[in-house]
Protein backbone atom coordinates (compact mmCIF):
# COMPACT_ATOMS: atom_id res chain seq x y z
CA UNK A 1 0.00 0.00 0.00
CA UNK A 2 1.40 3.40 -0.90
CA UNK A 3 2.08 6.00 1.76
CA UNK A 4 -0.43 8.87 2.04
CA UNK A 5 0.88 11.58 4.40
CA UNK A 6 -1.47 13.44 6.75
CA UNK A 7 -1.41 14.88 10.24
CA UNK A 8 -3.29 16.92 12.81
CA UNK A 9 -2.15 19.69 15.16
CA UNK A 10 -3.83 20.71 18.41
CA UNK A 11 -3.08 22.02 21.88
CA UNK A 12 -3.23 20.12 25.12
CA UNK A 13 -6.28 21.64 26.88
CA UNK A 14 -4.69 21.11 30.30
CA UNK A 15 -1.40 22.66 29.22
CA UNK A 16 -2.02 24.92 26.20
CA UNK A 17 1.68 25.71 25.80
CA UNK A 18 2.04 22.13 24.55
CA UNK A 19 1.37 21.56 20.86
CA UNK A 20 0.35 18.01 20.02
CA UNK A 21 1.07 16.76 16.50
CA UNK A 22 -0.37 13.43 15.41
CA UNK A 23 0.65 11.51 12.31
CA UNK A 24 -2.57 10.26 10.71
CA UNK A 25 -0.88 8.96 7.56
CA UNK A 26 -2.03 5.73 5.97
CA UNK A 27 -0.06 3.11 4.15
CA UNK A 28 3.65 2.52 4.53
CA UNK A 29 7.02 3.06 2.92
CA UNK A 30 9.96 1.10 4.29
CA UNK A 31 12.33 3.84 3.07
CA UNK A 32 11.01 6.32 5.68
CA UNK A 33 13.43 6.45 8.61
CA UNK A 34 12.76 9.87 10.12
CA UNK A 35 10.27 12.69 10.35
CA UNK A 36 10.63 16.43 10.92
CA UNK A 37 8.04 19.00 11.96
CA UNK A 38 8.32 22.64 10.94
CA UNK A 39 5.96 25.01 12.76
CA UNK A 40 6.04 28.72 11.96
CA UNK A 41 3.94 31.67 13.04
CA UNK A 42 2.43 34.39 10.85
CA UNK A 43 5.71 36.32 10.76
CA UNK A 44 7.60 33.25 9.51
CA UNK A 45 9.43 32.62 12.80
CA UNK A 46 9.91 28.93 13.55
CA UNK A 47 8.54 27.67 16.86
CA UNK A 48 10.80 25.09 18.46
CA UNK A 49 11.43 23.99 22.06
CA UNK A 50 13.99 25.95 24.02
CA UNK A 51 17.51 24.78 23.23
CA UNK A 52 16.66 23.53 19.73
CA UNK A 53 19.18 24.82 17.20
CA UNK A 54 17.32 23.84 14.02
CA UNK A 55 14.16 25.33 12.54
CA UNK A 56 12.45 21.95 12.86
CA UNK A 57 11.58 19.44 15.55
CA UNK A 58 12.90 15.92 15.05
CA UNK A 59 10.10 13.41 15.54
CA UNK A 60 10.87 9.74 16.14
CA UNK A 61 9.31 7.62 13.43
CA UNK A 62 8.10 5.06 15.99
CA UNK A 63 5.95 7.66 17.78
CA UNK A 64 2.54 8.45 16.30
CA UNK A 65 2.19 11.59 18.44
CA UNK A 66 4.60 14.23 19.62
CA UNK A 67 3.96 16.93 22.23
CA UNK A 68 6.21 19.98 22.28
CA UNK A 69 6.17 22.92 24.66
CA UNK A 70 6.49 25.88 22.28
CA UNK A 71 3.67 28.36 22.95
CA UNK A 72 3.30 31.23 25.38
CA UNK A 73 0.03 32.48 23.87
CA UNK A 74 -2.52 31.48 21.26
CA UNK A 75 -0.88 31.38 17.87
CA UNK A 76 -1.92 30.80 14.26
CA UNK A 77 0.62 28.51 12.63
CA UNK A 78 1.72 27.01 9.36
CA UNK A 79 2.92 23.44 9.84
CA UNK A 80 4.87 21.24 7.48
CA UNK A 81 5.95 17.68 8.09
CA UNK A 82 8.67 15.98 6.08
CA UNK A 83 9.20 12.24 5.98
CA UNK A 84 12.81 11.42 5.09
CA UNK A 85 15.04 8.48 4.32
CA UNK A 86 18.33 7.54 5.99
CA UNK A 87 20.25 9.98 3.74
CA UNK A 88 18.02 12.96 4.69
CA UNK A 89 16.24 12.91 1.34
CA UNK A 90 12.65 14.13 1.59
CA UNK A 91 10.32 11.37 0.47
CA UNK A 92 6.99 12.96 1.39
CA UNK A 93 5.72 16.32 2.63
CA UNK A 94 2.43 17.53 3.97
CA UNK A 95 1.47 21.00 5.17
CA UNK A 96 -1.50 22.82 6.63
CA UNK A 97 -2.59 25.85 8.64
CA UNK A 98 -3.90 25.72 12.21
CA UNK A 99 -5.32 28.13 14.74
CA UNK A 100 -4.11 27.19 18.21
CA UNK A 101 -6.57 29.04 20.45
CA UNK A 102 -6.65 26.93 23.63
CA UNK A 103 -5.43 29.63 26.06
CA UNK A 104 -8.42 31.80 25.14
CA UNK A 105 -10.83 28.85 24.95
CA UNK A 106 -9.85 27.89 28.50
CA UNK A 107 -10.41 31.46 29.64
CA UNK A 108 -13.87 31.51 28.07
CA UNK A 109 -14.71 28.31 29.92
CA UNK A 110 -13.57 30.03 33.12
CA UNK A 111 -15.90 32.97 32.37
CA UNK A 112 -18.83 30.60 31.89
CA UNK A 113 -18.03 28.82 35.15
CA UNK A 114 -18.04 32.18 36.94
CA UNK A 115 -21.58 32.77 35.76
CA UNK A 116 -22.68 29.65 37.59
CA UNK A 117 -20.78 30.60 40.74
CA UNK A 118 -21.81 34.26 40.77
CA UNK A 119 -25.06 34.68 38.81
CA UNK A 120 -25.02 38.47 39.26
CA UNK A 121 -21.92 38.80 37.03
CA UNK A 122 -23.88 38.92 33.73
CA UNK A 123 -26.00 41.73 35.17
CA UNK A 124 -23.05 44.03 34.45
CA UNK A 125 -24.08 45.95 31.34
CA UNK A 126 -20.85 45.31 29.47
CA UNK A 127 -20.24 41.74 30.57
CA UNK A 128 -22.42 39.99 27.99
CA UNK A 129 -21.29 42.25 25.16
CA UNK A 130 -17.64 41.71 26.06
CA UNK A 131 -18.14 37.92 26.30
CA UNK A 132 -19.73 37.97 22.84
CA UNK A 133 -16.91 40.11 21.44
CA UNK A 134 -14.27 37.90 23.03
CA UNK A 135 -15.80 34.69 21.67
CA UNK A 136 -16.36 36.24 18.23
CA UNK A 137 -12.65 37.03 18.09
CA UNK A 138 -11.69 33.48 19.06
CA UNK A 139 -14.12 31.93 16.57
CA UNK A 140 -13.11 34.44 13.91
CA UNK A 141 -9.49 33.42 14.36
CA UNK A 142 -10.41 29.77 13.92
CA UNK A 143 -12.70 30.39 10.94
CA UNK A 144 -10.26 32.45 8.85
CA UNK A 145 -7.75 29.61 9.11
CA UNK A 146 -10.29 26.89 8.29
CA UNK A 147 -11.93 28.81 5.45
CA UNK A 148 -9.05 30.87 4.05
CA UNK A 149 -5.75 29.49 5.45
CA UNK A 150 -5.12 33.07 6.62
CA UNK A 151 -2.87 32.92 9.68
CA UNK A 152 -2.18 36.67 9.61
CA UNK A 153 -5.83 37.63 10.11
CA UNK A 154 -6.20 34.76 12.54
CA UNK A 155 -3.30 36.04 14.63
CA UNK A 156 -4.80 39.54 14.66
CA UNK A 157 -8.04 38.14 16.07
CA UNK A 158 -6.14 36.02 18.61
CA UNK A 159 -4.11 39.04 19.72
CA UNK A 160 -7.29 41.05 20.32
CA UNK A 161 -8.87 38.22 22.32
CA UNK A 162 -5.64 37.74 24.28
CA UNK A 163 -5.57 41.44 25.10
CA UNK A 164 -9.07 41.10 26.57
CA UNK A 165 -8.04 38.01 28.54
CA UNK A 166 -4.92 39.62 29.94
CA UNK A 167 -6.87 42.75 30.90
CA UNK A 168 -9.96 40.99 32.19
CA UNK A 169 -10.47 43.54 34.97
CA UNK A 170 -11.48 46.04 32.24
CA UNK A 171 -13.77 43.69 30.33
CA UNK A 172 -15.25 41.05 32.61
Amino acid sequence: MSFLPSFTVAQDPLSPSNVVVTDTSTGSDSNITQRRVYISDQSGAYLVPSGTTTDYIQWAIADTTISVNILTQDTAVFTKIKWLDVSDNVLYESEDYFCLAQFNKNFFTYLMQLQGDAPAIPADTNYNANCALFWARVQGAINVVINNSDISSSQNCLNKATEMRLNQNFYF
